[in-house]
């Protein structure tokens, strides 16, 4: 036994010493003068990166560096060609970008890489690169696409394998607007799109294509290690400089320095990159960073730990100013439980002593914003927990109607109504909405939870001692829930300050009488037109709302970025759809909401992202500027905070039967 347990110990260490620590560090921050771009701080972040991946176990010897004229596109390509050849079985690899990025024109067919939904590519631009098109000399042949980087970085996934893990950086932006000042605070951008004659770009967009190729993730996923990637900004922002020390550095190198820091042992990368938001938004409120990857793998290594849902707060008002406050926001709102007057307490993340109390005192649609009792620091991140469940005006009654008035029956009674009492949402009632029933059947009694439609929203098999399991109770209510937030969807009523300036219409392939309005059948083609009207980019979110009260989150697209759905100032997207298999006759209605912000209501209605169902990588690569305008609010004083700018509009057509 001893000769056994001296071999396992043999091998583990060999294990653990086998398995090495990469990076690739690739900064550009001064272009030849017959560029024209502007320089940028990109060489100060090395330093920061280096250190900060040094504590962590990458030894200098392992960290390759590509600093200005030494990062060509050739360069970079070689480099990560390289680090595809050194990567093995179990190893950890960084590769991060300081750097300019440019918006490309994309590809002009599938087969070249056309797959962006919004026309274009974002690209880097290495030390060899032009900002502009001249028909007689550059034509973006060094501009660094992601179309460039997917091969590569595939490569190293390969090696990396299941246990593995890839975490990619970017502080960089890609595109913006010409009307921003730049002459104060730095950005990482072109801030013109790189123009094409030859591959011009239709003022329509047609989607279909972008999500028929589903992207860097899409294959033999269990094969591969995991990827996370951080970039600094949303789509369709820049990314600024930070100041720390007299010096200017990037804001994700910095703040990435600062999280890894304060991270313990088994962290995962989804609280890095929640610590990195705090830190960046601290300094710069209005830029949103993102990340895409399974989030729940533990940093620099190759276990994962079980998702937890967390609510992490935003201090302050996005606009105000100051290093600490005491109003805060959520991103959640009528549909995730919050209600005015709800009771919290707030925790220092990962700490479990509170660390002051606070309460909601307003609540919109999809946001939340809560005052606490002592100030909060905007670089810091808090986490948010709830005394109480509460649905403030969605409430629900259930009647119970056992036909055996048996002991048995009693004591199931008796236990229904004691676990739905921590849900002031929810009572005992013969007038209600839900009919709870106990019937016989072969295997013993069946539980049935049934609307005033008598359709069937939750069974259970009912144990032996007529008592229901921890989990069938927690799904009890969970399908609850997930009835009222339908209902509340349902009846939402179009409206919002932007929905005067967007409008949307389904127009079917085929035919239809505009008499008896859009009569479709399983199959049928049609398309979703939505316009802006306004001066402004605006996010959508698509939702699908069957007959039979499912609900669908149809945009955002599977595990895509909500950030990643625009539709531009007085444009319009066009997204190619058909009636799915199964639905059921009826009207089925899509509800459009549009924001100035992205907002994601999956976590509502779907399971969260898992490894084999991740977003891709190009899509967090696009960057274009969105001013955002509006006072700053008095501290915790949440009446100044302006309402939720939103829009919402609905469409629907009708489900024959087949």
């Amino acid at each position: 036994m001893k000769y056994f347990l001296l071999l396992f110990s043999v091998f583990i260490t060999t294990n653990l010493l086998s398995q090495s620590k990469l990076a690739l560090i690739v900064a550009v921050g001064e272009y030849p003068a017959t560029s024209k771009i502007k320089p940028i701080a990109s060489v100060n972040d090395v330093k920061y990166i280096k250190t900060a991946l040094g504590r962590n176990g990458f030894e200098q010897k392992n960290i390759d560096t590509l600093i200005n004229s030494k990062a060509t596109k050739k360069a970079i390509i070689n480099s990560l060609t390289q680090l595809s050849e050194k990567a093995k079985k179990n190893d950890i690899v960084v590769i991060h970008f300081s750097c300019h990025g440019q918006q490309i024109r994309d590809q002009k067919t599938v087969e070249l890489g056309k797959d962006e939904d919004d026309g274009y590519d974002e690209a880097f631009l290495p030390y060899d690169a032009m900002p502009k098109y001249s028909p007689t000399g550059y034509k973006g042949e060094n501009h660094l696409r992601d179309d460039d980087l997917y091969p590569h970085l595939l490569n190293i996934r390969k090696k990396l394998g299941s246990e593995g893990s890839l975490l990619v950086l970017l502080d960089a932006c890609h595109s913006g607007t010409g009307t921003r000042d730049e002459s104060f605070a730095v950005t990482r951008g072109e801030p013109i799109p790189f123009a094409n004659p030859e591959n011009p770009m239709d003022s329509i967009i047609n989607l279909s294509a972008a999500e028929a190729k589903q992207g860097f993730f899409e294959a033999a996923a269990d094969s591969l290690s995991n990827m996370v990637v951080i970039s600094a900004s949303s789509p369709h922002q820049v990314n600024k400089q930070v100041i720390i020390n007299n010096e200017e550095l990037g804001s994700l190198s910095y703040s990435f320095y600062k999280a890894l820091n304060e991270m313990t042992a088994e962290n995962t990368y989804e609280l890095l990159f929640e610590k990195i938001r705090a830190t960046m938004q601290a300094f710069i409120p209005e830029q949103i960073p993102m990340m895409e990857g399974y989030g729940q793998q533990i940093i620099f290594n190759g276990k994962y730990k079980s998702r937890e849902d967390k609510v992490y707060i935003r201090v302050g008002n996005k606009t105000g100013g100051g290093t600490e406050d005491s109003l805060f926001s959520i991103e959640k709102g009528m549909l995730d439980n919050i209600a005015n007057g709800t009771r919290c307490k707030i925790y220092k993340a990962e700490s479990n002593e509170v660390y002051t109390y606070a309460v909601i005192k307003r609540v919109d649609n999809f946001r939340s914003y809560g005052a606490a009792e002592k100030k909060l620091n905007k670089a810091d991140l808090y986490e948010l927990r709830m005394e109480e469940e509460n649905y403030g005006n969605l409430e629900a009654a259930v009647k119970l109607s056992f036909v055996e008035a048996d002991a048995p029956a009693k004591a199931l009674e008796k236990q229904v109504k004691e676990f739905i009492k921590p849900y002031s949402f929810l009572k005992i009632a013969d007038k209600a909405d839900f009919q709870l029933e106990v019937k016989k059947d072969r295997d013993g009694k069946i539980a049935i939870l049934t609307d005033r439609n008598n359709k069937t929203i939750w069974t259970a098999g009912v144990l032996n001692k007529d008592s229901l399991s921890a989990e069938q109770k927690k799904q009890f209510i969970a399908d609850i829930k997930r009835e009222l937030r339908v209902k509340y969807l349902r009846t939402m009523p179009d409206g919002g300050e932007l929905a005067a300036d967007v409008s949307a219409e389904i127009v079917p392939v085929k035919e239809y009488n505009k008499a008896t309005g859009i009569e479709l059948e399983i199959g049928d083609v049609y398309a979703l037109h939505i316009r802006n009207n306004s001066n402004e980019k605006l996010y959508y979110t698509v939702l699908d709302i069957y007959p039979d009260n499912t609900v669908e989150v149809m945009y955002p697209y599977k595990g895509k970025e909500p950030a990643d759905y625009i539709v531009d100032k007085k444009n319009v997207v066009i997204r190619k759809l058909a009636v799915s298999k199964g639905s059921p006759a009826g009207v089925e209605f899509l509800k459009i909401i549009v924001s100035k912000e992205p907002m994601d209501l999956r976590s509502v209605f779907e399971k969260k992202v898992t490894r084999d169902n991740m977003v891709s990588f190009q899509t967090v690569m696009d960057d274009l500027f969105n001013d955002k305008q509006g006072k700053a609010a008095t501290r915790a004083d949440i009446s100044n905070i302006k309402a939720e700018e939103i829009g919402i509009i609905s469409v629907s057509f009708i489900i024959k039967k087949p």
